[in-house]
């Protein structure tokens, strides 16, 4: 059953969303960490075979908890996201994204998160890498 997402949240995911729609249609390098599009979420950038990959990293203790479902979460530093919709489109485009390593968010039911316990760049380049397989050795 899906649980109730409060306002402030489902606010800031649209807004977030949003940010990630403008960031694929953006430049793209190999890897790129945005600046804060929302307190606490960042967006990770990418590309591979010309397909723009955007998945949001959030830090902030509550909002990992609400999209988790679960204030019993894991001790965690950040969740990396990515909606359904983007699935879907890499997919069209022969782009794989491991939905058997993310966990799909029971209160965001179009969400697909993984945790991560440090928010470092190559841990973050080696998470990315396990989720699209197609980016091994690109990043």
């Amino acid at each position: 059953m899906t649980r109730h997402v409060p306002a402030d949240l489902a606010a800031k995911v649209e807004a977030v969303q949003a940010a990630a729609t403008a960031a694929a249609s953006g430049p793209r390098r190999a890897f790129h960490l945005s600046a804060d599009v929302q307190p606490g979420v960042k967006l990770v950038v990418t590309d591979v075979e010309g397909a723009p990959i955007v998945f949001s990293l959030w830090s902030e203790e509550r909002d990992i908890a609400e999209v988790c479902g679960d204030a019993a979460y894991p001790a965690t530093t950040g969740l990396l996201a990515i909606d359904k919709a983007q699935v879907a489109d890499l997919s069209r485009r022969g782009v794989t994204v491991d939905l058997a390593a993310l966990v799909r968010s029971e209160t965001l039911p179009g969400l697909y998160y993984a945790l991560f316990d440090n928010l470092s760049e190559p841990q973050l380049r080696r998470g990315l890498a396990r989720l699209v397989p197609a980016l091994t050795g690109k990043l």
